[in-house]
């Protein structure tokens, strides 16, 4: 796994206890979209089992990968 995509795991587990449940997607989807812009994200399908249903929602509609996708290979 790159460090940006451990960055990333690490900065939303930390990050979420601040935030609402009811905010949570919300926020998951901001900081999959800047993380995108700025970070290299490339094997970020490969690791979705790392994040919880809010970040792995937010990843999904971010990259454009149906729910049906999540249990494929993503090579």
């Amino acid at each position: 796994m790159n460090p940006d995509l451990s960055f990333l795991i690490e900065l939303w587990d930390t990050m979420k206890i601040y935030v609402p449940k009811k905010d949570r997607l919300q926020a998951a989807e901001q900081l999959v979209g800047l993380s995108d812009e700025n970070l290299d994200l490339s094997d970020i399908q490969e690791n979705i089992s790392m994040f919880d249903s809010a970040m792995k929602s937010a990843i999904i509609g971010h990259f454009g990968v149906s729910d049906e996708d999540e249990d494929e290979d993503w090579d």
